[in-house]
């Protein structure tokens, strides 16, 4: 009798403590749902983003063309008036977008444009992980094919693009002049959640190319990242990217030092996204060649119109308004002195 009474006793605990197990589950998933919905309508940033990326629609016309080939996504800008040879290459972020109206303000200066998907397109990496460094060669043989006096190429990545287009040059790829917006010293992670194992941004004749593990970042920033993803949160990713890094191979670091052409870096000191300043410095003390650009105040994005970006823009980019401004302007003053004097005059 004690016996049942002792079993008895400890189901009712079981019990109880699965019903508390269980009314705390449902109690985070309400919480979670409720900040979900208050976040959606509080921060617009991610939405519009998103909304920037691969499945966003662009105009053609006489002036600018869709180029579509086997891995070759994009479109070529040719400006009314030719004033410049060679062909300056854009591509965006980890958006997924084509850089389309950098590529269209560069076009306007008199230079033939390409405006590039590197991932997210039919016949591309379907995510931003195991996008291989190969697909210029293609890149190339168009420019070659379709351009007069097709060089100098100059590349040009922001973000995730940046990072790419880095990786491009230390690969060896005929690339003659490099311009990073926001770089990454280092080749990180790919971005597939999809996929229970970690793959890496990027590969070279089939083999990943080293890459900084998000294993790396510290746990505690990790479990903050996560919750405000979960809850739909603007996130912040630099503390993550910033312990990864930290604790990674030397391996995975971007060494441009064997690059024999000019570069250009360009960050905000108050980066949210990443640490891109420190990336542009470290990058630019590799060659006399090479300059790094870095303004105060401004965050991942420069541009005349942050606050377009949507709500939470500040606290998932960083920097202010008015800076972002202010770097948009000079990066840009820059930016078009240094292909004038890159490319000449036709």
């Amino acid at each position: 009798m004690g016996k049942a009474r002792s079993t008895g006793k400890v189901k009712v605990v079981l019990l109880r403590a699965m019903g508390a197990t269980i009314f705390a589950v449902v109690l985070t998933i309400i919480a979670i749902a409720g900040l979900r919905w208050h976040n959606a309508s509080m921060y617009t940033v991610m939405g519009n983003i998103a909304a920037m990326g691969a499945e966003a629609s662009y105009e053609t016309n006489d002036g600018i063309r869709a180029i579509e080939g086997d891995y070759l996504k994009g479109f070529h800008f040719i400006p009314e008036r030719r004033t410049h040879p060679g062909t300056v290459v854009v591509y965006g972020g980890s958006e997924g977008s084509p850089a389309y109206d950098q590529a269209e303000a560069i076009c306007a200066q008199g230079y033939e444009v390409i405006a590039l998907y590197f991932w997210g397109q039919e016949g591309q990496a379907p995510t931003l992980a195991n996008v291989p460094l190969e697909q210029f060669n293609e890149v190339e043989a168009y420019i070659e094919g379709s351009i007069d006096h097709p060089r100098p190429i100059t590349v040009v990545g922001s973000s995730k693009g940046a990072e790419f287009s880095a990786e491009l040059v230390t690969h060896g790829f005929a690339i003659d002049n490099l311009v990073n917006f926001a770089p990454a010293d280092h080749s990180y992670f790919g971005l597939d959640y999809k996929n229970s194992e970690e793959l890496p941004s990027f590969t070279y004749q089939g083999d990943p190319v080293p890459f900084v593990s998000q294993g790396n970042a510290d746990a505690g920033i990790t479990a903050l990242l996560l919750w405000d993803l979960a809850t739909g949160y603007p996130p912040s990713y630099r503390a993550c990217y910033e312990t990864a890094a930290a604790n990674a191979d030397e391996n995975t670091l971007i060494d441009l030092s064997g690059f024999t052409g000019n570069a250009l870096f360009f960050a905000g000191d108050e980066d949210a996204m990443w640490q891109s300043e420190v990336a542009a410095e470290g990058l630019a003390a590799q060659s006399e060649r090479f300059e790094a650009h870095v303004y105060p105040g401004a965050g991942h994005a420069f541009s005349p119109d942050l606050e377009g970006l949507g709500s939470g823009w500040d606290i998932m980019l960083g920097g202010t308004s008015e800076a972002g401004a202010a770097a948009y302007e000079d990066s840009t003053r820059i930016l078009y002195e240094r292909l004038a004097l890159w490319h000449g005059e036709l």
